[in-house]
């Protein structure tokens, strides 16, 4: 029987245009992106938008339980009382700027009415108190021997002492006081706060010197409760923002 010296063709279903594995190289890694830039980026500002959320909320507390807690039986927010006493003619505050208002929103939207209380500690001396445009009680006060308080809510007593003679004439007389009370025991000047730059002055009602009082300011601030429902309100979105710039990146870190 013949052989046949054809060599034997051996069919397979390989495609050409594949390519083969080639044996001995190993299977490349995936790549873990993890914490990338903008991962890290969003971190770092979920966790500043979340201090200012904080901020908005203690601030909004704070307004709630001040407008909650804090009021008199009249309405009004008011400092400690606090005593002054000086030889001169004459108690100042500094220059209290409200400024013009914003549109619609004046100082009379967020202070409401002002009140100050001054209790002489002399009862049986009548003691002046009145506020005027400061250029106004500048110009009654030039040349009067007097002192001005630098921090009249605080207390402070590190005056501005002003050199001089007497008044020339005694402070209700003057027509330049927007509000005024006089009398003896304490007075309570109320005033619907305006824009405009304003003083405050306390003197003896006889224009004498030396005196010594106590004193307290309040205001009525009616839109207190709505402020702090807006600072309450933006902490609460800032807070949501924060969650979500800090627990996306972590997620998407720790599934990568």
């Amino acid at each position: 029987m013949a052989v046949p010296t054809d060599p034997v063709r051996v069919e397979t279903n390989l495609d050409p245009q594949i390519s083969q594995p080639k044996w001995g190289v190993p299977p490349q890694p995936v790549t873990r992106r993890g914490w990338t830039g903008w991962r890290i980026a969003s971190l770092v500002a979920g966790s500043l938008v979340f201090l200012a959320s904080l901020a908005f909320l203690v601030g909004g507390g704070v307004a709630t339980w001040a407008d909650n807690t804090q009021r008199d039986g009249a309405g009004y927010l008011t400092t400690s009382a606090h005593s002054f006493t000086t030889a001169s003619y004459g108690l100042s505050s500094e220059g209290i700027d409200l400024g013009s208002g914003v549109g619609r929103l004046t100082p009379s939207n967020y202070l409401g009415t002002v009140r100050v209380r001054v209790t002489p500690l002399n009862l049986k001396a009548p003691v002046f108190v009145g506020i005027g445009s400061q250029s106004a009680v500048d110009r009654y006060l030039a040349g009067v021997s007097h002192e001005t308080v630098t921090n009249w809510p605080e207390g402070k007593t590190a005056n501005q002492v002003h050199a001089g003679g007497q008044p020339a004439a005694v402070p209700a007389s003057a027509s330049i006081w927007a509000a005024q009370s006089s009398g003896t025991g304490t007075q309570s000047l109320t005033w619907r706060s305006t824009s405009g730059s304003w003083t405050v002055l306390v003197m003896n009602a006889d224009a004498s010197r030396v005196l010594s009082v106590r004193a307290d300011v309040g205001a009525t601030v009616p839109d207190l409760g709505w402020f702090a429902g807006g600072l309450l309100a933006a902490g609460g979105v800032l807070l949501v923002i924060a969650g979500v710039l800090i627990v996306a990146p972590v997620i998407r870190a720790s599934r990568t």
